[in-house]
């Protein structure tokens, strides 16, 4: 199965070539203090609220309301984040690329190349969340219809069934299309296009099966690895609930993050030239069975 292979051939590759992480892994460690920095005083604020064990929002509320001073730097860090993670992706995707053509291509030369192709790679990462959104969006309005008339018609059973088939349905849409859009950022830089990349998007629409399975092992590994990074924020907080306890465990948890995004750039990059590969083989095997004929 192409699902199953790629992720083999991602692992296979960052055991033999553990360096890449280092490229997610910079950009993570610059970025660690100033998202910091910038959450601390409501991620403090929560602490201290929970360990009272309650919130009382009489005297809390409105200290835990952001300001619109703190959304904008939230927005700028998130800003940051798709920028520089952008980078990495197409950093640790064409270093992979390269070195599977056989080419020569160092670290330092790889991550120069994605600080160059920066803006790009952030249109491409934006193409892909807004495909995504727009994919949920649309499915979500029948569901929403019928939650709609279950709360003006007061039946709780149809609000129950509503709410439980879009969580089922947004859950089967995000998986598969998730997995059909992992092989846009790769295909953008195999073929250095932006427009070839998100036509690449339905190449893996006639693999569905694939493209499913690619999804759940994606969903799966981006759900465990960050249970593993929560685990790393959270310790140095039960020891010092202070800004310097929050940045030892962004710290800590950085390591962690890169190899979760080096890894699903190498597995996105498999999943998009073995799926080629498949289909190319496909092919010719029909045009052979058509010539014999």
């Amino acid at each position: 199965m192409v699902a199953i292979k790629s992720f083999g051939e991602a692992v296979s590759f960052l055991t033999s070539n553990p360096r890449v992480i280092l490229v997610p892994l910079i950009f993570l460690l610059i970025l660690a203090p100033i998202n910091t920095y910038v959450q601390k005083d409501n991620v403090l604020k929560s602490l201290e609220n929970l360990e009272k064990g309650s919130i009382i929002l009489e005297e809390h509320g409105a200290n835990e309301e952001l300001t619109s001073e703190q959304l904008r730097a939230l927005l700028i860090v998130a800003l940051l984040y798709m920028l520089f993670l952008s980078a990495a992706q197409y950093s640790v995707t064409i270093y992979t690329h390269r070195r599977r053509l056989g080419e020569d291509l160092g670290i330092g030369d790889a991550l120069i190349s994605g600080l160059e192709n920066v803006i790009p790679a952030f249109i491409v990462t934006l193409i892909s969340v807004i495909i995504l959104g727009l994919i949920a969006i649309i499915i979500a309005v029948p569901f929403s219809i019928i939650i709609g008339i279950g709360v003006i018609g007061g039946s709780e059973g149809m609000i129950t069934v509503g709410m439980l088939a879009l969580l089922a349905v947004e859950f089967f849409a995000i998986t598969f299309f998730g997995g059909a859009a992992s092989v846009i950022f790769p295909a953008y830089v195999v073929n250095n296009s932006i427009r070839r990349g998100i036509e690449e998007f339905l190449l893996p629409l006639r693999k569905p099966k694939s493209t499913l399975g690619f999804g759940l092992l994606l969903m799966l590994t981006v759900f465990t690895l960050y249970i593993v990074a929560s685990i790393f924020v959270f310790l140095p907080l039960i020891f010092s609930r202070s800004l310097a306890g929050l940045l030892l465990g962004a710290l800590l948890q950085a390591p962690v993050m890169a190899l979760l995004h080096a890894f699903t750039s190498v597995a996105s990059l498999s999943f998009y030239e073995n799926l080629r590969e498949e289909l190319l083989n496909q092919a010719q095997s029909i045009m052979t069975d058509v010539r014999t004929y």
